[in-house]
């Protein structure tokens, strides 16, 4: 594949789009108690993201799960958690699908969710 370079400002309206997207997708079909699965291009985005700017696969990632949780039906919970267990599935194509690599983005999300959410440990 060959590559392309992007300016940050288009790149970062791309991201943007790609993760809401995304989220409505997965928003509109998750069920309650399922994985939330968000997708293996998803998965491929953040395991690139993760290698070349870890912080912004992580805001990423707190957008993903802001959108979707925004844009489930009524009633429906979707939890960091549930996002979490679908990331694992997403990301099996990457290097990140190895358990140590996914430990560590475990654990990462896990610590630094909850402070892009004024500190909430709800989610």
């Amino acid at each position: 594949m060959d590559d392309v370079v992007v300016p940050y400002r288009p790149f970062e309206c791309m991201l943007t789009g790609f993760v809401n997207d995304t989220a409505v997708d997965l928003a509109r079909f998750y069920k309650d108690g399922h994985v939330a699965h968000p997708g293996d291009p998803f998965g491929e985005v953040f395991a690139w993201l993760w290698d070349y700017q870890r912080s912004t696969a992580v805001s990423s990632f707190a957008q993903l799960m802001a959108t979707a949780k925004d844009n489930t039906p009524d009633g429906t919970k979707l939890t960091m958690e549930e996002l979490i267990r679908g990331l694992r599935f997403a990301l099996h194509r990457t290097r990140l699908s190895d358990a140590g690599e996914f430990d560590a983005v475990e654990r990462t999300l896990r610590k630094e969710l909850p402070a892009r959410f004024g500190g909430r440990t709800d989610l």
